[in-house]
């Protein structure tokens, strides 16, 4: 995908450090300099997501990491760990060096041309209808299992107060044509004021500005569900919720000399991670699979 997906890549919490200092970036470069030898495979993440990455982190090692839960998990915090541990179950030398990314698109372009091996986060199998340059790893998540909430304002009684389709179809809600499977889920639905805005951090300022009514967002592990963007809060409309349809998955670079080889092992350890319970354990406790929802209308 062109940009990245409000789905995909939203915060509970946007406070953003600085970019630049985080890696020993190489002047001129978005990418980090490794000692001549060194055995890290460069994996483009979103800046955002790197920020609170580390903060999750603490210092721990992530693969050894057995609670994905706290304060600053997510979905996308939680699949940088799920990456590391895959490889670590595999192949020890296969290991990652974080390269913050400012935009789907540069990350992607680093991918094609072979400059970095994988991302540390999943993509729509379905953004990417030409995949030149491109490997896609095993699915992370499955077809049905990514669910999104109707995030509006507090104050937007109307919203609030819708309870089923037909009412959901009469409000303007927000999106981004390139954001291809959030786009089509919302045309889909049949929303007839559906608004394309180029940035995802402008979408929440127009929610409280009262230009628009919903987004589309994934439920967040806060008590509440709520989701705080550059100091705009917004909450779930009560008992809706939409099922994306498609399939995530890492992306990993055809023109890396080590892409091949890192598919295969990734593959590898994400089954062994499936088969010991802790992908879905790691959604489940960063509040992606949120039970709180589970007997909410499926639009």
């Amino acid at each position: 995908m062109s940009a990245p997906s409000a789905i995909a890549d939203c915060l509970f919490d946007t406070t953003h450090l600085g970019r630049r200092g985080l890696l020993g970036l190489a002047a001129g470069s978005l990418l980090p300099t490794w000692a001549a030898g060194e055995p890290l495979l460069p994996a483009l993440i979103p800046d955002d997501v790197l920020l609170d990455y580390q903060r999750f982190l603490a210092g721990r090692d992530p693969a050894a990491i057995t609670d994905y839960g706290g304060a600053l998990s997510r979905r996308d915090v939680v699949e940088v760990v799920l990456i590391h541990q895959a490889l670590a179950r595999q192949d020890r030398k296969l290991r990652l060096s974080m390269a913050p990314m400012p935009t789907s698109q540069r990350l992607q372009a680093e991918l094609r041309i072979g400059h970095a091996a994988c991302s540390a986060t999943t993509y729509w199998r379905e953004d990417f209808p030409q995949p030149d340059g491109l490997l896609f790893s095993d699915a992370v998540l499955l077809e049905g299992e990514f669910e999104a909430g109707l995030y509006t304002t507090p104050g937007n009684a109307q919203a609030l107060a819708a309870r089923q389709l037909r009412d959901v179809q009469q409000l303007r809600v927000l999106s981004n044509n390139t954001w291809r499977v959030d786009w089509q889920t919302l045309e889909q639905l049949g929303m007839a004021n559906l608004q394309h805005v180029a940035s995802w951090n402008l979408m929440p300022r127009m929610l409280q500005q009262g230009r628009a009514d919903l987004l589309l967002a994934p439920f967040q592990p806060t008590p509440d569900m709520a989701l705080v963007v550059d100091g705009v809060r917004l909450v779930p409309i009560p008992g809706l919720k939409v099922s994306m349809r498609g399939t995530r998955h890492f992306l990993v670079s055809a023109t890396h000399a080590l892409g091949p080889r890192l598919l295969d092992q990734l593959n590898a350890g994400l089954a062994r991670l499936r088969q010991q319970g802790l992908v879905r354990r790691a959604y489940e406790q960063s509040g992606f699979f949120n039970a709180k929802v589970a007997g909410w209308t499926r639009l």
